[in-house]
């Protein structure tokens, strides 16, 4: 049986979220990698683990965070359109500061 890749299962999440183990966020992992959430017990377990400290991205200080990382708050809901709009226009204002 073809094994999917995990991009591939998280296009069949019932839920629009999947919880993973922190073993297979690699697989997860482009060359770019964006963080929104907040500063909680989980997020800096992550994000001090040597397994974090090894991603490409990490390595290569390709790592965008905004939302309560950057100290703004949340700034979405992420169900509907206009806050996607605004998300959108984040993401493109990170990768342009990221540019300079």
């Amino acid at each position: 049986m073809l094994k999917l890749p995990p991009t591939k299962k998280a296009l069949n999440m019932k839920e629009g979220f999947e919880n993973i183990s922190l073993e297979v966020l690699p697989e997860y992992m482009g060359d770019r990698i964006f963080v929104y959430g907040s500063k909680d017990e989980g997020a800096n377990q992550i994000l001090h683990s040597e397994l974090w400290k090894g991603l490409p991205a990490v390595k290569k200080g390709q790592v965008y965070m905004y939302g309560s990382f950057s100290n703004k708050g949340d700034e979405f809901v992420m169900e509907d359109p206009y806050s996607l709009e605004l998300q959108l226009d984040t993401i493109v204002n990170l990768l342009l500061a990221h540019k300079k």
